[in-house]
């Protein structure tokens, strides 16, 4: 699986006097998960409630606290957990002094964990923002490329999570001549799905179907603009059970 990672760059000061400024980059991250996200995120993969998981997730954490506080390491197949002491002592017999001395838990990511990115590809954000349709389909017809039903239309695509509140950003159903015959109702949405419910088809006929999304992106930069020619057969449609 291959996906891109947004990252900025800063400038840093000279190194020395007369020498070119370096620069320092940084992730752009959108949001930190929380223990529900992951939770729900893992519950999506195996016939288990998100409830019943985060629950888990809570208890599995007092366990490992208590496993460490009884002096021992842990070792998943994820992430290791060490029990490091620091601070110096003049001699073999030396106390733990407090303040000299203390006690630290240290997180080792295991090689699963630390492989996990191999597959990404860093993009500039200070370039244009990119989106992609892949395909545009209903899910009556199943058919690439025609809308034969206005509601339920598959979209699948890259980068394309639309802020609602955004006024530049959305999804529209534009004819030949550049005018909107048609803008839908968005009943689902993330980064590579759509789910639209036009509520009623235009005239059959060729259409270009308009995505404008910043996919979590500062306002500061414009939305990506993503195409793709359907056609419309809403006769087609017309007496097909939903």
């Amino acid at each position: 699986m291959k996906t891109q990672m947004l990252y900025q760059t800063q400038q840093g000061p000279a190194i020395e006097a007369g020498s070119a400024p370096y620069w320092t980059g940084r992730v752009v991250l959108g949001q930190t998960a929380t223990p529900e996200e992951v939770a729900a995120a893992v519950a999506r993969k195996i016939r288990l409630e998100a409830s019943d998981l985060l629950y888990i997730y809570v208890k599995t954490g007092e366990a490992i606290r208590e496993i460490l506080q009884s002096g021992r390491n842990i070792n998943l197949d994820w992430v290791a957990f060490t029990i490091a002491l620091t601070g110096t002592f003049e001699k073999s017999d030396s106390p733990f002094t407090p303040g000299q001395n203390a006690l630290r838990v240290r997180a080792h990511a295991r090689p699963v964990l630390r492989d996990c990115l191999a597959g990404v590809t860093p993009r500039n954000a200070t370039g244009g923002l990119k989106a992609a349709i892949l395909s545009v389909m209903d899910n009556v017809l199943m058919e690439e490329g025609i809308i034969a039903v206005p509601s339920k239309v598959l979209v699948a695509g890259d980068d394309i999570l639309i802020d609602p509140t955004h006024e530049d950003e959305g999804v529209w159903l534009v004819a030949k001549n550049g005018t909107v015959a048609a803008t839908p109702t968005v009943l689902a949405n993330d980064a590579s799905t759509l789910d639209l419910d036009f509520g009623e088809l235009p005239p059959d006929g060729a259409y270009t179907l308009v995505v404008k999304a910043r996919t979590g992106a500062s306002t500061d930069r414009a939305p990506a603009v993503a195409r793709r020619n359907v056609i419309v057969k809403a006769s087609r449609g017309k007496g097909t059970p939903a």
